[in-house]
């Protein structure tokens, strides 16, 4: 969303063109902090957007993930297919708009960060506080008020004014599920934030051009690198075109590098484009923005028959964490081989956050006689992906429980973060931190093919190939970086 569409407080322009009443009624975001400069503070803001959209990209693969096509008509697993391709496409766009900003981070100079739930102490940026559940009508009622722009959001004006207003039965539940909290201040969606940064970044008295570090451009990701994955598929032998994807399932990964303020501004832009803001569009623009993907999927589950026979009995907020470690709100994956399952998917979580964060500190301007590392990292960063789709496949077909079959409580994926996501100063010991992952899914991968579990259902053949073929892969990369480890220099840039 622009600046002009969206009111940010009662003391600049945009808020003077919105009735008093929406002005008292919508609380602004907080200003900036006194004593903060206007590089840290837009610093701040864009780790915040980077954890939002971290935030947001594993909630919607958490509830695809939940979605169950393995049951009722062909017809019925047809459309659960569908839905769950809808919010895959919006987790692969998230990634897209999480990548851009960390390149806009590269470009004022500022640490990458792919954090994701840790957020400042103010927390009246957040459209909701993180939670992974499974789908249902009051989930998607409130990923369609993250994502809705603002001449839609009037409609909380006129309900919070005279709540027999009629409305769309959708947009009632909308209102009904979010209730007071845009109201209160206590949610806000995320073209909100997008218009605070774009209000900073565009003002060179607040952002001077020495800020901008256009020299940081070869170490910053590429749609090259991310956005070909995502192409249609290509026409198969004798087919004088590609096979048709709906477009409410085709992904557009945004993923722009950036030199100047214009490109940065005009990037933050395209992706307001994408979420929610549909005056930004062209005309011939077809591609649906995320507010109307979510908008229709609402329609659509709350049209089922029985939205519960479509989704997989998981937990909310699954952890593997002890007793005493337990969140509040958290739910424990008690059985010991699905928590077995559960701690691999979050090493491989890990590796993935890992090798995304190595990407940019590699170059991809390299002598062309020097392995293309980069190229490498960024094949493993790939590979990390499907694993997690993988293992959540298998998460949800194991029990959560001893005693109690995974058809009437499901472990799931845990999405954990680690215990630090930063990486060592010095190279090789960034190698090391790659290559210790690795060992501990070596052995975890060796206890599951081992384990004579009589709680658990046995490993599925499909199960064991699977851990043999990521063993062998392991290994491989194992010896791979032991290579590289080798041939690096150590700078003695490592902390004391």
């Amino acid at each position: 969303m622009t600046e002009e569409s969206q009111p940010e407080d009662e003391t600049h322009g945009p808020a003077a063109q919105v009735p008093l009443d929406w002005v008292t009624l919508q609380r602004p975001l907080p200003p900036k902090p006194q004593g903060m400069g206007w590089r840290d503070y837009l610093i701040m803001l864009l780790h915040i957007g980077a954890e939002l959209e971290h935030s947001l990209m594993v909630q919607y693969l958490y509830a695809a993930y939940s979605l169950n096509d393995q049951t009722g008509t062909p017809e019925q697993r047809r459309q659960v297919g569908e839905w769950r391709n809808r919010l895959l496409t919006v987790a692969k766009e998230e990634m897209g708009h999480l990548l851009t900003v960390q390149n806009l981070l590269c470009l004022i100079g500022g640490p990458i960060c792919f954090d994701r739930s840790h957020f400042p102490a103010d927390t009246d940026f957040l459209p909701f506080p993180f939670r992974l559940a499974p789908v249902s009508a009051q989930l998607l009622a409130w990923y369609v008020y993250a994502e809705a722009p603002y001449d839609w959001q009037l409609l909380f004006r006129e309900h919070s004014q005279d709540p027999s207003v009629t409305l769309r039965e959708d947009i009632r539940m909308v209102v009904q599920s979010v209730g007071d909290a845009p109201v209160t201040g206590h949610a806000h969606t995320v073209g909100q934030l997008y218009d605070r940064i774009i209000k900073v970044l565009a003002d060179p008295s607040q952002i001077p051009d020495t800020v901008f570090r256009p020299d940081t451009y070869a170490h910053q990701a590429s749609w090259d690198e991310w956005g070909r994955g995502y192409r249609p598929p290509p026409a198969r032998p004798g087919e004088t075109e590609p096979p048709a994807v709906p477009i409410a399932e085709r992904s557009n990964v945004i993923v722009l590098r950036l030199a100047t303020r214009t490109e940065a501004i005009a990037a933050l832009r395209q992706i307001g484009k994408q979420g929610e803001a549909a005056h930004l569009r062209a005309a011939n623009d077809q591609e649906p923005s995320h507010f109307v993907r979510f908008l229709s999927l609402l329609d659509a589950f709350r049209q089922a028959a029985s939205e519960q026979a479509f989704v997989y009995k998981v937990p909310v907020n699954p952890s593997t964490l002890g007793t005493h470690d337990q969140p509040e709100g958290s739910t424990r994956i008690e059985q010991q081989t699905s928590w077995l399952w559960a701690t691999l998917f979050n090493l491989r979580y890990r590796a993935l956050l890992a090798y995304l964060t190595h990407s940019f500190r590699l170059a991809r301007l390299v002598d062309p006689r020097e392995p293309n590392v980069r190229g490498a990292v960024m094949h493993k960063v790939f590979g990390e992906m499907y694993n997690l789709k993988a293992l959540a496949g298998i998460l949800v077909r194991r029990p959560l429980r001893d005693g109690v079959p995974a058809e009437d409580a499901c472990a799931a994926p845990p999405f954990e973060l680690p215990y630090t996501l930063a990486l060592p100063t010095d190279e090789p010991d960034c190698w090391q931190q790659h290559q210790d992952i690795l060992m501990s899914s070596l052995a975890i991968c060796d206890t599951l093919l081992t384990r004579d579990d009589p709680l658990a259902p046995a490993l599925t053949i499909d199960e064991a190939n699977y851990l043999r073929a990521l063993r062998q892969l392991d290994q491989r990369s194992v010896a791979w970086i032991d290579l590289i480890k080798g041939g690096l220099p150590r700078t003695g840039g490592h902390c004391t």
